[in-house]
């Protein structure tokens, strides 16, 4: 039985295709490459669509009401009044269906007639990608996508390499090598020995696994393994390889790419899921009061109708020999007859309104102009017209990395050379650090006689003493000042010179800031001195760089004076005390090399000099730069250009060639360089590669008789390997790798060693050794290379600067301060990740402590989540209590919470747009309530010498989670998710990182499960399509790595900042909007409606409407859409600007606050109570009424008109209170409305000849109409008023008040700085390195073996318990005075607290902020000029710069 079974489970588990032979692989039918992700075809799109359609619960009731209507005996209204909107709503779904799906079948399209050269008869032709199958043979040329998942025969390279980019699968740019089997390479390019090439492939069956591929190959009699360095996969970009071949494993869905992919969803907003709810419990409501209704009717008829028959006869169906059957049959007939006249309680046209404003709004997002890139030339587009509202609903936002929050942008940003730190510009005269950003900004120069002569300058004059003609604009260069030492110092002459030893050390971190395009931003922060100290007359901040040492063949830049631009009081003060002239500041001039890069920037002219003038150390540093590295260089079109493993190392490279030391060329045993004009060829003996585990890479080179070992890696790795005596040197640079991981940049430790011949040989007589050993062979080369790797002097440090994109750490501050949070998923490494969590502010030193998740077993994930746990419930319970401050102010106070915006960076930063420069680590967060932010925002709470109580409250808690790739497939098991989110729940942010596209689907899926959350997966390449699908909303970038995310997104963007207005603008917007347009549209139906049930106490239940049938048909279409469809389309509450400033107006909808069960209850009470009294008065009026003339107005016509008269008016009263913001639409339709509903009643009435003809013209011609309506009407809309009154009053929202300050016209500090602010770029207490390279190891081996030539001759952990080495102080007693306005006074009780962290990354010497450095730096109280927080001049109340983060509301 055995041997039966065998090759059955052999093929359900494998996969046999052979080259070449479509008879052989037809009998498997396998899947050819043409792809589908349209839902519809020209046949089906009609069955299909109204299938979908009616399995929505609302179409579906109303073609049973539709059924019934067709019914004569139990509809007393003609099938029109349901059939023409129930048409109009499928076909207008329909036609936006069709619209959708052909869109996709454009994109099906486009990539299925891609051109792919394929072998077919021995001879190569194109064919198209979809005409592709399992088993042809495939050509790819460079730059050109892979059509199928290939296994590789044969490349233009020697040894059988090529190189991909995987952008589309895991969102990396850098490249990765593929290497074919040695015994297909002799294909070449042949085509007749490809052709007759019939190996065959046993595989895996088609999976979703990237990184892994098990197969055999079985040719000319031999087998041969195959793994995943064989395969290319669909998707994959060929790169710096002229052609190659490969036979399709797999194709189409079999894809790894399209396995990945995942399933596309239909998504529903939560509106519509509470919608169908609402329609469930409205269809049982309308049930229940007709079965009552029926009820009544049979009773009525069995105890009165029967007598009136004559006048009132039974239908003939009805059975009149026993009273009590007809009258139960007549009862029974009722309850349909009430469920079509109360079918209007949900109408056929709130779905048709619904449609429409959603179509309008995502037009209004199309035409967005603030959301437009011009680089792209790109606009913000909805995909989906249905998912709006759902925009203002989110509660977390999945992002990926690469390419979603950075540009992938590697800069050489500064270096330690020796211990002295070059790229910080200083000026001698005043001691400040100037730092350069390399954003340009429009500047107004008032001195149009001294105009720059580049466009590459910075100024920074003051206001001019008179006011100058109109000024020219010019680009410049922002620049920030600091009082910090660096390696350019700036005399007073203007001379830039070498700095001194003293300047040699590198002051603390950065003062918190953000660089923002169109500002300076100038921080004065010299320690030992105050900031008030200084004299009025001091000396200007100045700029400086190459303008100050005349680049080659240029002239120095001429100074500007003057300056028309306006600054916040803190900025503004201390420029006002600068001198009125200023040197230009434009990049050093690296023209004299011939290889230099045009977009290479660099503004310390002194390390230019330091490798001109041949200084020694420079000199190393350089060419370790330029010869460790596995970086392939290649001439294209005469220019060099690299390619490299990763972006780190090409920007390392790319820095040395601009200063001198280019890479030229390598080959498997050599690497030629050219130094200052001169060629230097070393012999290349070993490549000691990268890995995760070793987090370094060496080169050993032999250059004439000396022969060295240059290493670069992460800096505690290196640091552990140097010899002795560097003492002082060490700390010194671990000074700089302190400030420079302080500002968020990627740092590396270089270092070399000087070998003898004796010993390399000997130890590479070693190493051979361990290379052949057939056990533990990496451990022992492991081993090797440690004792080489080791005794090493330290060369310097270089610090990278990985670009984000504009606007994304504002953008990601102004999100969490709206209560989103945030997670990344990324398939980068752990270490790029956290990094890029730090630049972006989605990790800082405020928090608590982070969590890394990296075990490889479910024991130790559970381990490290179990002691995670306790280190939240130990903090919890010793925290400071701030929060409780807070909670008792929210609970005690009539304050809105909405009111208080939490802001975590200093009040004059609060402008800034891009990454600051960062302070130390700040104590405490102080926020300070002032007496303008009370009268704006709630009810001040008064000391007893009449100022505002101070409230302070502790931000500095919250924890953030790291998890890997291997550890989060243990956290999404079954046992395993509720630990997990039990610990992710509790944390600020989690990155998870080496994540899978379907790992990336998978978390968000538990996200949605679990926690029951709007979740928006936002993303740019193919590696993230899996998670936009399986988000309730899809957001893609149209970035560089194809359209993929965007084609499966339901709105795209062309920068990650756009999401911000995206979410916090429209999306909120649109809730706003719907949930108003819902609240009215229920109260104006159930006020119409429910008139019927009043009226059916007074005609025996009969089912007699009380309104014209025309008027009930029309009610909903032609008298009160339009009204209700402006209200859903243009209302707002706040501007957008406003949208923008106050991210805390986005919690109503997180909270879903604006329409809910409570709500709907209030609008059908509401309802309910204008259809009683609207019924009631009219009725009591004109109930046995006589007009003056003496003609009875009591009949049921006239009562019908004048009902529905005065229900059109109050409909226009009540939708005039309901709208806040009126337009031109706005007043046309409204008013339109009302006059429509008398030209129509007329039109209908007199010229078709309707039956309620004149009883509206005669009611009218009375007064006793007018009385009666005025009367009604002011009945309905004075309760309204009088309750808006009273929530104004008593309980505004933060919207009210943010309306009542804009009508009241408050500018004031307060009203400002209540606004959101970007977290401030934290001071790092660790420093990060940035040695991150790609998942796998370098080129390194390939290099050596000779395979890759053309021409052949944690440590990095965050402790698992609490801990941040943090420092928390509460300042006691700070006291500033004010102006002439008023006075504060913070009365804080002093705390001081010390975490301590057993991180061994952590650098056990670095300096953290205490009470003695406030007192030191004489900043420990507010200014001493006694300034205030009102006039341009005047400091607001303030904490230490570097200590204290405090926010002045």
């Amino acid at each position: 039985m055995g041997t039966k079974t065998q090759p059955q489970l052999a093929k359900e588990n494998e996969r046999r295709i052979r080259a070449n032979d479509k008879e052989f692989n037809a009998q498997f039918k396998y899947h050819n490459n043409y792809i589908k992700t349209s839902k519809y075809s020209l046949f089906t799109f009609l069955p299909f669509n109204l299938l979908e359609q009616f399995q929505r619960l609302a179409n579906f009731y109303f073609l049973c009401l539709l059924v019934l209507q067709l019914i004569p005996a139990i509809s007393s209204l003609t099938p029109v009044t349901t059939a023409i909107p129930l048409i109009g709503v499928l076909t207008l779904t329909a036609v936006k269906d069709a619209y959708d799906d052909i869109q996709r079948h454009l994109s099906d399209s486009q990539v299925n007639n891609r051109k792919s050269k394929t072998l077919r008869n021995g001879k190569l032709v194109e064919a198209k990608w979809s005409e592709v199958q399992v088993g042809d043979v495939i050509r790819l040329d460079n730059n050109q996508f892979v059509a199928a998942d290939t296994l590789l025969l044969s490349t233009s390279e020697p040894n059988g390499l090529c190189f991909i980019e995987t952008a589309e699968l895991d969102g990396e740019t850098n490249l990765k090598a593929k290497q074919c089997l040695t015994e297909t390479i002799e294909l070449g390019d042949r085509h007749d020995s490809l052709w007759n090439f019939n190996g065959e492939i046993i595989c895996e069956r088609p999976n979703n696994l990237l990184n892994k591929f098990d197969g055999t190959l079985i040719w000319r009699g031999q087998r041969f393994a195959l793994d995943n360095e064989k395969i290319l996969l669909r998707g994959c970009v060929l790169r710096n390889t002229q052609w190659c071949y490969g036979v399709v494993v797999f194709a189409g869905v079999d894809t790894k790419l399209m396995q990945n992919s995942g399933k596309t969803q239909f998504k529903s907003t939560g509106v519509d899921r509470l919608l169908n709810f609402i329609i469930i419990g409205i269809v049982l409501f309308l049930v229940s009061i007709c079965a009552l209704f029926a009820i009544g009717c049979a009773i009525w008829e069995g105890f009165i109708g029967q007598h009136f028959q004559l006048y009132l006869p039974w239908e003939h169906i009805i059975p009149k020999d026993y009273i009590p059957t007809g009258a139960t049959v007549i009862g029974l007939l009722v309850f349909f007859s009430y469920a079509i006249v109360l079918n209007t309680v949900v109408p056929i046209s709130l779905y048709v309104s619904v449609e429409v404003i959603r179509f309008v709004q995502s037009f209004l997002i199309n035409w967005d102009e603030e959301m437009y890139y011009a680089t792209t030339n790109t606009y913000a587009k909805a995909r989906t017209t249905t998912l709006n509202e759902e925009l203002g609903q989110i509660q977390y936002i999945f992002s990926d990395k690469t390419g979603t929050l950075t540009q992938n942008i590697m800069t050489f940003n500064k270096c330690s050379i020796n211990g002295r730190s070059y790229g910080d510009v200083i000026d001698l005269r005043t001691g400040e650090l100037i730092e350069i950003t390399e954003q340009q900004t429009i500047f107004q120069n008032s001195n149009t006689n001294n105009r720059p002569s580049s466009a590459g300058v910075a100024a920074a004059a003051p206001p001019a003493a008179a006011a100058p003609p109109p000024p020219p604009i010019i680009l410049v260069h922002t620049a920030e000042v600091h009082a910090k030492k660096s390696s350019l110092v700036v005399t007073s002459s203007g001379e830039a010179i070498a700095s001194r030893s003293d300047l040699e050390h590198s002051a603390p971190p950065l003062d918190a800031g953000e660089r923002r395009p169109g500002l300076k931003h100038v921080r004065y922060s010299a320690p030992g001195r105050s900031l008030d100290n200084e004299s009025p007359g001091g000396l200007s901040p100045r700029t400086a760089g190459g303008g100050l040492t005349p680049p080659i063949g240029g002239h120095e830049e001429r100074r500007s004076s003057g300056g028309g631009f306006k600054r916040s009081g803190y900025m503004q003060r201390q420029l006002s005390r600068t001198s009125s002239c200023d040197k230009a500041l434009q990049s050093v001039d690296f023209s004299a090399n011939p290889h230099h890069e045009r977009d290479f920037r660099w503004y310390d002219r002194t390390l230019l000099d330091a490798v001109r003038s041949d200084e020694e150390h420079s000199h190393v540093f350089f060419r370790l730069l330029a010869l460790c590295h596995t970086v392939m260089a290649e001439t294209v079109d005469g220019k060099l250009e690299y390619q490299a493993q990763s972006p780190d190392e090409a920007a390392l490279v790319a820095a040395a060639r601009n200063f001198g030391f280019v890479f030229r060329t390598r080959t498997p045993n050599s690497i030629t360089i050219e130094v200052m004009g001169q060629l230097e060829e070393y012999e290349l003996l070993n490549i000691l590669d990268f890995n995760n585990v070793r987090k370094r890479m060496s080169v050993i080179l032999r250059r004439g008789d000396s022969m060295v070992l240059y290493c670069k890696g992460a800096d505690n790795v290196i640091y552990d390997r140097l010899h002795g005596g560097q003492e002082d040197l060490k700390a010194r640079t671990q000074d700089h790798l302190n400030k420079f991981a302080g500002e968020g940049l990627r740092t590396l430790a270089l270092a070399e060693r000087r070998l003898t011949e004796q010993y390399y040989n000997d130890w590479r007589s070693r190493q051979q050794e361990a290379a052949l050993s057939m056990d533990s062979r990496e451990q022992k080369l492991n081993e090797i290379y440690e004792e080489i790797e080791s005794e090493m002097q330290l060369v310097g440090v270089t610090a990278i600067e990985d670009k984000l994109q504009d606007g994304v750490p504002k953008s990601i501050a102004n999100l969490q301060n709206a209560g989103i949070k945030i997670w990344v998923l990324t398939g980068d490494k752990q270490e790029t990740a956290i990094n890029i969590g730090y630049s972006c502010q989605l990790l800082t030193d405020e928090l608590a402590d982070v969590f890394i998740v990296d075990g490889n077993s479910v024991e130790e994930v559970e381990k490290q989540l179990r002691q995670f746990k306790e280190s939240i419930k130990i903090y919890n319970r010793f925290r400071p209590g701030g929060f409780d401050a807070f909670d008792r102010l929210n609970s005690d106070s009539n304050m809105d919470p909405l009111s208080v915006t939490m802001t975590q960076t200093s009040a004059f930063m609060q402008e800034s747009n891009l990454p600051p420069t960062p302070p130390p680590p700040p104590a405490i967060s102080v926020v300070t309530f002032s007496a303008e932010c009370n009268d704006l925002f709630g009810d001040e709470k008064r000391s007893e010498d009449g100022g505002t109580a101070s409230i302070v409250v502790d931000e500095s808690t919250g924890f953030a989670l790291v998890v890997n790739g291997h550890s989060l497939v243990h956290c999404l098991s079954p046992e395993m998710e509720n630990k997990f989110l039990d610990i992710a729940s509790q944390c600020k942010a989690v990155i998870c990182c080496r994540v899978t596209p379907l790992q990336k689907a998978l978390v968000v899926e538990l996200i949605k499960r679990a926690k029951n959350a709007v979740t928006l997966a936002i993303g740019d390449g193919a590696n993230d399509v899996s998670m936009i699908k399986a988000a309730h909303i899809g957001v893609g970038i149209s970035g560089q790595e194809g359209l993929q995310a965007v084609l499966s997104s339901d709105y795209s963007i062309a920068q990650f900042r756009y999401l911000e207005r995206l979410l916090l603008v429209h999306g909120r917007w649109s809730y706003y909007r719907m949930c108003k347009f819902l609240r009215y549209f229920f109260y104006k139906n159930f006020a119409f409606t429910l008139c019927h049930c009043w009226y059916s106490l007074f005609c025996g239940f009969s089912a007699q409407t009380v309104f014209d049938p025309m008027f009930i048909s029309v009610y909903n279409l032609f008298y009160t859409s339009l009204p209700v469809l402006a209200l859903g389309v243009f209302e707002q509450d706040v501007s957008d600007k406003n949208s923008l400033e106050f991210p805390r107006l986005y919690t109503p909808g997180l909270k879903s606050e604006l329409f809910n069960i409570r709500e709907f209850i209030y609008s059908v009470l509401h309802g309910a109570f204008t259809s009683l009294v609207l019924f009631l008065i009219p009725y009591g009026v004109y109930k046995d009424g006589v007009s003056e003339n003496g003609f009875i107005v009591s009949d049921h016509m006239t009562l019908g008109a004048v009902v529905a008269t005065i229900l059109i008016v109050d409909n226009t009263a009540q939708i005039s209170l309901y709208t806040s913001y009126w337009t031109v639409v706005n007043h046309v339709t409204i008013w339109g409305s009302l006059v429509w509903y008398f030209v129509l009643d007329y039109f209908y009435n007199y010229v078709i000849g309707g039956p309620y003809v004149g009883s509206l013209t005669q009611a009218m011609k009375d007064l006793t109409f007018w009385v009666t309506m005025l009367i009604t009407v002011m009945a309905l809309v004075a309760p309204v008023l009088a309750y808006k009154f009273y929530l104004l009053d008593l309980h505004p929202s933060l919207s009210d008040k943010i309306r009542q300050r804009s009508l009241k016209k408050i500018h004031s500090r307060a009203s400002s700085d209540v606004r959101r602010t970007a977290s401030s770029r934290r001071g790092r207490r660790s420093v990060r390195s940035g040695y991150a390279f790609a998942h796998q190891e370098g080129f390194g081996r390939l290099i050596t073996s000779g395979k890759i030539m053309h021409k052949l001759p944690q440590d990095f952990a965050f402790p698992l318990g609490l801990g941040t080495k943090k420092t928390q102080v509460l300042h006691n007693n700070l006291n500033s005075a004010d102006g002439p306005v008023s006075k504060t006074t913070n009365n804080v009780s002093g705390q001081h607290m010390v975490n301590n962290n057993t991180n061994l990354r952590q650098n056990q010497n670095q300096n953290h902020s205490s009470m003695a450095d406030i007192t030191a730096d004489g900043r420990g109280t507010g200014g001493q000029d006694g300034r205030g927080s009102g006039g341009t001049d005047d400091m607001s109340p303030r904490a230490p710069c570097q200590d204290l983060d405090t926010i002045n509301l």
